[in-house]
């Protein structure tokens, strides 16, 4: 069996709050779980009695897209459900420890909401804990539609890997493969099929409904790939992604 080193992680995130921008990081210890502290929290959609979903929800829950949120604290066994800040995009503040956070939290939406913690229960990706993109899938996207930002921002991975002038969506033939990252050790087992939260504008980056038309006209709609942890382990931004399998790469 060989090992084929397909580039180096070039960022690491985590979502603490679903459907919201994500806080980027250094360093992370992959667990069974994925990367802890993501997607811990949500915000209630009272009508379906669920967690809010930007991709799949109108106005006012696709603003979410637009908060950003940080864990105040890492997660650990004492905590494991640590508290989280939330940026508006206004540039106010919302403590999840302050007595009135669903209060603040309602009247930004402008709807009758509150902050809800993630469970074992009704944990939303629990079948998929990583996302894993490439540069290689990125500069594809772009060459098709040069005028589209596509940027990791825009699809939300907890993995980037910059695969160099490799272009082309690379993922696409390790479903069933391992790989190697730092201490960690992958297995991926699904295509990352992509919605309208793609398209949807945050921080800088505008509306473009360009982006979900270009990832479905020439990838199915797919961007990355989703992975379960077999081996926990620490991986930091530089480490090497090894493939161990042999794989034939697609064409963008």
């Amino acid at each position: 069996m060989t090992e084929q080193v397909i580039g180096r992680v070039a960022g690491l995130w985590r979502y603490p709050v679903q459907s919201m921008q994500g806080e980027p990081l250094s360093v992370a210890t992959l667990t069974e779980t994925g990367i802890p502290g993501d997607r811990l929290w949500g915000v209630l959609n009272p009508a379906e009695n669920k967690t809010a979903a930007a991709a799949r929800g109108k106005t006012p829950w696709r603003n979410l897209i637009q908060w950003q949120a940080r864990l105040k604290r890492e997660p650990s066994a004492a905590e494991p459900l640590p508290p989280v800040m939330i940026r508006l995009p206004d540039g106010g503040t919302i403590d999840s420890e302050a007595a009135d956070r669903d209060t603040l939290i309602s009247a930004a939406i402008g709807a009758e909401t509150r902050l809800v913690a993630h469970t074992a229960e009704n944990q939303t990706y629990g079948y998929a804990p990583l996302h894993l993109l490439t540069s290689a899938s990125l500069k594809a996207f772009t060459r098709h539609y040069p005028s589209g930002r596509f940027v990791a921002q825009r699809f939300r991975p907890n993995i980037l890997i910059d695969c160099g002038e490799t272009e082309g969506f690379i993922e696409q033939d390790w479903i069933g493969a391992a790989l190697f990252l730092g201490e960690s050790r992958l297995e991926v087992h699904e295509h990352c099929d992509r919605c309208i939260l793609t398209t949807l504008p945050q921080g800088d980056l505008p509306l473009d409904p360009g982006i979900l038309k270009t990832t479905s006209e020439i990838n199915g709609r797919r961007a990355g790939v989703y992975a379960k942890v077999t081996v926990p382990g620490r991986v930091r931004v530089g480490d090497e992604l090894r493939l161990v399998a042999p794989v034939s790469r697609s064409a963008a």
